[in-house]
């Protein structure tokens, strides 16, 4: 290189710049892994990239894709685990991706791990109450972004918006990882915590976090609260299972399956990718009512309003309900004066999501779809029945959300290559 460094060593020391120790020491170890496998330096295997690219050849453009792979067959062999092996990948693409010629190698999935333990509301106003200030804003902060750890610790004070607005108060920042843009709010539980927290802190730091010097709390230390929390609250975690910041995260996302928020809401809450199409969609307003729903009444760490609250969703639920039975008996007179046009958009819908209606001989009553897909999804509803066929694709929509939701809690870590 025309610096003297390496290829590999500039490529960490831009690494150092964006991401946490614990990452860079990840992309470092299996980078260099995948060196020792491939028995050339770093310099040999960006040249051999660059040449590969440049040829024009499909062959050898796939040849690293192939290569890495073979990498993670190897390290099988070595009796790496399934995910130990995934994540050592990630250097090499990593690598590669920094200088411009990226790769996409086809490494599966790692099972479901159960390492991270996702705490009950309980769990959390538990460790809340015997939490010190700067922890207490942590838990509380933490919850609202249910970001990954390596954007939030490195939050500056200054990132912060006017807390004397009107809560919850929004709140965007682009992820690291995936680069998107997380539109995200305050609780009114974080904006007093911050109002008590932020005096204490040094103002010669300019981090909101922070280390008695002039850095952040890195990933380390901050999880290192969050354990002393869990000893000091006696909190039982089960055995093979930890508690650390992704837990925040991860219990985020599971509240928002509870309650049936869109997925694509939930995605771009926490600073995950959604599809452009989609964005239109999702106005400052599903997203503001979202997250009221999701952290301020559901989520709530405070435990001094506990019992108003819980009349105020007594309230909420009696109201509900009423609701529902006029919708109900609304959707009931609308079915009935517009079955015919009802039928048919839903027989389209169900066509673009590619489900055929099969002829059953002798059988007039019944409509038959099959899904092209999926055959565990097919189903037989009233042929004429408006309300049974959009039942169906309401339950068709479930599970798609359902899916898409396991993705998230199960790789909220996004480690993806």
């Amino acid at each position: 290189m025309t610096d003297g460094m390496t290829a590999e060593e500039r490529f960490l020391e831009d690494l150092k710049a964006r991401r946490s120790k614990g990452t860079v020491k990840s992309y470092r170890r299996g980078f260099e892994l995948f060196l020792e496998y491939y028995g050339k330096d770093s310099d040999t295997v960006l040249a051999e990239r660059k040449q590969d690219v440049q040829s024009e050849d499909f062959g050898k453009v796939k040849r690293f894709d192939r290569e890495v792979e073979k990498f993670y067959r190897w390290q099988l062999e070595k009796k790496y685990s399934l995910a130990s092996a995934r994540t050592n990948t990630l250097g090499i693409c990593q690598f590669f991706k920094f200088y411009g010629v990226p790769i996409n190698p086809e490494i599966p999935m790692p099972p479901m791990t159960t390492r991270t333990y996702i705490p009950s509301l309980e769990d959390l106003r538990r460790l809340f109450n015997v939490a010190d200030i700067r922890s207490k804003a942590i838990l509380s902060l933490g919850l609202d972004f249910a970001w990954r750890i390596s954007d939030f610790m490195t939050l500056k004070t200054k990132d912060l918006p006017n807390l004397d607005q009107q809560t919850p108060i929004p709140f965007s920042k682009v992820t690291q990882k995936e680069r998107v843009l997380s539109a995200t709010f305050i609780s009114k539980e974080s904006v007093e915590l911050l109002r008590a927290y932020i005096p204490t802190t040094n103002p010669l730091n300019e981090y909101l976090f922070q280390t008695n010097g002039k850095n952040f709390l890195d990933e380390e230390r901050i999880n290192g609260i969050l354990r002393e929390l869990v000893e000091k609250a006696k909190l039982k975690i089960p055995q093979g299972q930890k508690l650390t910041f992704h837990s925040l995260r991860k219990r985020f996302l599971c509240t928002c399956y509870d309650l049936n928020i869109d997925s694509d809401i939930a995605r771009l809450l926490v600073g995950k990718s959604i599809g452009s199409s989609m964005e239109t969609y999702l106005g400052s307003a599903n997203l503001k009512n979202s997250f009221i729903k999701v952290r301020e009444e559901n989520l709530s760490l405070s435990n001094g309003t506990i019992k108003s609250t819980m009349d105020m969703k007594d309230k909420k639920i009696a109201e509900l309900e009423t609701k529902i039975q006029k919708l109900e008996t609304f959707i009931e007179i609308m079915s009935a004066l517009n079955n015919e046009q009802l039928v048919k958009k839903a027989v389209e819908q169900l066509k673009q999501q590619g489900f055929k209606e099969t002829f059953v001989f002798g059988d007039k009553e019944n409509a038959y779809y099959t899904c092209a897909e999926d055959k565990s999804k097919n189903f037989k509803v009233k042929r004429d029945s408006a309300i049974e066929l959009l039942n169906k694709i309401a339950e068709l929509k479930r599970q798609k959300q359902d899916e898409e939701y396991r993705k998230l809690i199960e790789n909220g870590n996004g480690n993806g290559v």
